[in-house]
């Protein structure tokens, strides 16, 4: 079936009933890899109690394997291959900081004013404290089965045991909103680096990922349920990635439209394949914080 409509969609026979059909399909696959995925988790979970927590074959085969996938031998510097684990700290310390260091230069000011901004109920309402229900439900909105930061607190744990945990929650979530910022480690993060590719060489093919506290993760949950209400009021409807209600595949559809026009109406054609690096590879805070008052959004 799905193959069906990717052909129709392919020949151009695009309408709003094969789209929302399309989406349903998708939604259905993907519901079933979860179960799948939960189901292989389950299994595996029962062996691990069987024979994981012992000093068994099954054990260390399993602790090897993890270290096999995690550890890396070497890097490519200026085309030659450095194995000393001093110089190659060395290089991931001086490409990261170069990466995430705020810029000497001055930025471009925005001497603008943009078409679409918050209204006043809108601002109120991203800038009122949050209920006990709303912290509540942003935690529950939370998967079970992440993994852990510092504080080796998961949100299986928070739940089972939230009758006693919910006043020390919400006074920390209220502190922040109040002072604006978290208490001292409610911050604080494991950063462990991802290879992109499976035969990685250079410094930049890896990437970083953190691995934060859960009290961290609720106060994000609860300051992005907000901001996806007014962000289809504020991105234009030109982006169609990243916004509620929108696909991102909706990009590919709008230019196969415009081959097949080009095409039957003979029109000479010349398309920019543009490879922009991922949105938060590089972020100027300050100018984020010029774009967010150009959208109404008050200093808090």
């Amino acid at each position: 079936m799905l193959a069906e409509i990717d052909s129709s969609l392919d020949k151009s026979d695009m309408s709003s009933e094969t789209l929302e059909e399309r989406m349903n399909i998708m939604h259905k696959l993907t519901a079933l890899k979860n179960i799948d995925s939960l189901e292989l988790a389950q299994k595996a979970k029962i062996k691990w109690s069987i024979e994981g927590e012992e000093n068994s074959k099954y054990f260390h085969g399993i602790i090897n394997k993890q270290r096999n996938n995690l550890a890396f031998r070497g890097i490519l510097v200026d085309g030659a291959w450095i194995e000393d684990p001093k110089v190659m700290k060395n290089e991931f310390l001086t490409h990261f900081k170069d990466r995430f260091n705020s810029p000497c230069s001055s930025h471009f000011i925005l001497d603008m004013d943009f078409p679409n901004k918050l209204s006043i109920e809108q601002k109120n309402d991203l800038e009122r404290s949050f209920t006990k229900e709303e912290i509540k439900r942003a935690m529950w909105d939370c998967g079970l089965n992440k993994s852990p930061g510092p504080d080796g607190f998961t949100f299986g744990f928070y739940q089972r045991y939230w009758s006693l945990l919910e006043p020390d929650v919400v006074d920390a979530v209220n502190h922040f909103f109040t002072h604006g910022f978290c208490p001292k480690g409610g911050n604080s993060s494991f950063i462990a680096l991802i290879l992109k590719t499976q035969d990685v060489k250079p410094v930049k093919d890896f990437r970083l990922i953190s691995l934060i506290g859960s009290l961290y993760k609720i106060i994000a949950k609860l300051l992005a349920n907000p901001l996806v209400i007014v962000l289809g009021d504020l991105v234009s409807e030109v982006q169609s990635a990243f916004i509620e209600n929108r696909q991102i595949f909706y990009g590919h559809f709008i230019l196969n439209e415009l081959i097949q026009w080009c095409k039957a109406k003979k029109k000479q054609t010349m398309i920019f394949n543009v490879d922009f690096e991922k949105a938060f590879d590089y972020v100027r805070w300050d100018f984020l914080d010029d774009v967010l008052k150009k959208f109404g959004f008050c200093a808090r």
